[in-house]
């Protein structure tokens, strides 16, 4: 009965405290994976810059 309650309730206070760090690495995961792409593909617009001014003259 107790854990029909808890589970109405969202269980208990350690498993929505570990959902919720689950939660907040996987989306800092993501913003890293998002912010890496974002200087990369910055990086790769540099080099290609400078590969065609090298190649213009």
């Amino acid at each position: 009965m107790i854990q029909m309650m808890m589970a109405a309730l969202g269980g208990s206070p350690a498993a929505r405290g570990a959902q919720r760090r689950q939660t907040l690495a996987r989306a800092f995961g993501v913003r890293k994976a998002a912010g890496f792409a974002i200087v990369a593909s910055g990086w790769a617009v540099l080099v290609a810059q400078a590969l065609q001014h090298r190649l213009d003259g």
